[in-house]
């Protein structure tokens, strides 16, 4: 199971979800970045958006390199594969938020926020994790990827995964589900 593949095949299955469901992809459009993503605006605060293949794939080496610490190669493939807004979904009972970027700026801050991470993971002693989205259940629930397992897994902050999702993340997007929220009518939070 190809992890390009999988995260294809869900970037395909969320665009039909929202096009049949007659609802516009809309994101937040952030004037300071150029993103190939945007499209016509909606209102002040709201634009439309496509997902856009990245031309120069966006890699977390030099990350690594400043920890001092291997990343797990599936996120050079779930952030570095596509320009999309981020993506609501469900998995089993869970609704989730998949981040992406919106363009190498938005990824700069990502590795950012990322390396925060893994520098309160080496703090607290826990395994290294990466986070890729987050659970609507609560503010403080992510969705990350063990560092050495590459294992997709539910953790608060601060503390290590405490339920898996899926043994990888090909096969944690393959289970993945789209879900539709009209931003036009409902908070960003749903």
């Amino acid at each position: 199971m190809s992890l390009a593949i999988e995260l294809d095949n869900f970037i395909r299955r969320y665009v039909a979800a929202y096009s049949a469901a007659q609802v516009a992809l809309l994101t937040e459009h952030y004037d300071e970045w150029q993103a190939p993503i945007y499209g016509a605006a909606v209102t002040d605060e709201w634009g439309q958006w496509q997902p856009i293949r990245q031309t120069e794939i966006f890699q977390f080496k030099g990350l690594a390199h400043a920890l001092e610490q291997p990343l797990h190669t599936d996120l050079d493939i779930f952030f570095g594969r596509w320009f999309a807004a981020d993506l609501f979904a469900s998995y089993a009972d869970h609704p989730l938020l998949l981040l992406q970027n919106h363009c190498t700026e938005d990824g700069e801050r990502l590795q950012a926020n990322l390396a925060g991470h893994v520098l309160m993971k080496r703090r607290l002693r826990q395994p290294i994790t990466c986070f890729i989205g987050l659970a609507e259940e609560s503010e403080d629930l992510l969705i990350s990827v063990d560092n050495q397992t590459g294992q997709v897994g539910l953790e608060f902050v601060g503390q290590p995964q405490h339920e898996i999702l899926a043994p990888s993340l090909a096969q944690f997007l393959s289970e993945l589900e789209p879900r539709v929220v009209d931003l036009t009518t409902t908070p960003a939070t749903q």
